[in-house]
């Protein structure tokens, strides 16, 4: 039997035959943030599919069910991916009016379009490329963790895990590696304006970075097309160039924009979750000491038990079913995809970390199908050997006893706001 699931905010309870209504979505609430699994776990294991009035917008809570939408493109749009979560203010609006003409290409365009933007970055983004920026992210991971081991307490987050991904996703890009600071606070002023719930004064300020954020990747983009060089920026002017006009350099700046932020928060995030659960896990953190053939396995896993992405969104273009329930066209839909990767139904056990889990390669963390992240093999690159070579410099290395994680007010992303170890174990009492 199917289902149907109010389209309007409803003043009472659903009645019989409606989807669930529920208050338990709250992205910017401090519980929420503190253990927004728990908040997950309870939606999945009372119903597939939830409406949320506080946010007019319907929850997905099954992996199977999150795998079929986002298999199905054409009755789930990407076109609300990167809308902004909460209204920004006219004061933000008016600044980002004068200069940041963004045009959908990766996670918000649909149709010929991401066709266009996916065929360009398959064709930049190959093997070579992939593993010629492995040697400096190497040698860099080395440098960073023997300054962070002269330390009695690092925070990670700023010490080695934020600086290597930036330096990969840059470095691919061709930015000058010594603007990565300023880079990576425009990234993310970016992310909390689209995802976050900031105040006015703070909505303004990250508009005016965003605008300053986009005018350096256009001007960049500019001069690459005068002075190619060897990076993904001067491939993607050289496809443009070889396409008749279907690809501008327009197309080009759109996309050297979007990878900059997606070559490094998702995966800095992902980092800080996973690890942070390994370190408290000492058992499996000496299971991998023993047998580093694990590694890899013990990443996937990672990324399905804490990653960084945990909602994504999307927009019923017709009247459909999902979950046994009806969707109206129009609605707003959450793969809550945190959700998703705890699905017992998929993942047996799934608040145990278990690095020899045979599918844990399976997690939404990166998607699936028509929008598959295409950064992944840097992200897996990345999180493998910052891994290994802390197993391998920093086997003591713990959390810090007394830190209380927070995590910053972002819907889309579970971002830790630091990560604090001891490298070289816990310091011995007075």
């Amino acid at each position: 039997m199917t289902l149907t699931c109010p389209f309007t905010r409803p003043a009472e309870p659903a009645a019989p035959g409606q989807c669930p209504v529920t208050d338990a979505f709250q992205p910017f609430d401090p519980e929420y943030l503190a253990d927004a699994y728990k908040v997950f776990n309870g939606l999945r294991d009372e119903t597939r599919v939830a409406y949320a009035p506080n946010y007019d917008t319907y929850l997905i809570t099954h992996f199977d069910d999150m795998v079929k939408i986002l298999k199905d493109r054409e009755t789930f749009a990407a076109s609300n991916a990167t809308t902004p979560f909460r209204p920004i203010a006219p004061e933000a609006q008016a600044i980002l009016s004068t200069g940041f003409p963004r045009n959908p290409v990766f996670s918000s365009a649909d149709g010929p379009r991401h066709t266009m933007a996916r065929s360009v970055a398959t064709k930049v983004l190959t093997r070579r490329r992939w593993a010629s920026v492995q040697p400096t992210i190497r040698a860099f991971v080395e440098d960073k963790i023997d300054a962070l081991m002269q330390k009695e307490r690092s925070n990670l987050a700023t010490d080695l895990i934020f600086p290597t991904t930036a330096l990969g996703g840059f470095t691919l890009i061709g930015f000058p590696l010594e603007d990565s600071d300023k880079l990576l606070g425009w990234c993310g002023n970016r992310v909390m304006l689209t995802y976050g719930d900031l105040p006015v004064e703070q909505q303004v300020e990250a508009a005016q970075n965003l605008v300053d954020f986009w005018n350096y990747v256009r001007d960049f983009v500019r001069m690459r097309a005068e002075n190619p060089a060897d990076d993904i920026t001067s491939d993607m002017i050289a496809e443009a160039r070889a396409s008749n006009g279907v690809v501008t350099i327009e197309d080009v700046d759109n996309m050297i924009y979007s990878i900059a932020l997606a070559s490094h928060e998702t995966t800095a995030n992902a980092m800080m979750n996973g690890l942070s659960r390994l370190f408290a896990d000492r058992d499996a953190w000496n299971q991998l000491k023993a047998d580093p053939s694990l590694i890899e396995g013990a990443v996937e896993e990672l990324l399905r038990l804490d990653s960084a992405n945990v909602t994504h969104r999307r927009l019923v273009t017709r009247d459909t079913e999902i979950g046994g329930y009806k969707l109206p066209k129009g609605a707003s839909v959450i793969m809550l995809l945190g959700a998703g990767n705890h699905d017992p139904e998929h993942f047996p056990e799934p608040e145990k970390l278990d690095i020899t889990r045979k599918n844990a390669i399976e997690h939404l963390s990166f998607g699936k199908h028509w929008h598959f992240c295409m950064g992944a093999p840097l992200a897996r690159f990345e999180y493998n050997l910052v891994l290994s070579r802390l197993l391998e410099r920093a086997p003591e290395m713990v959390l810090v006893e007394d830190e209380h994680p927070t995590y910053a007010p972002i819907i889309l992303i579970r971002a830790r706001n630091a990560l604090w170890v001891h490298p070289n174990g816990a310091p011995k009492a007075a």
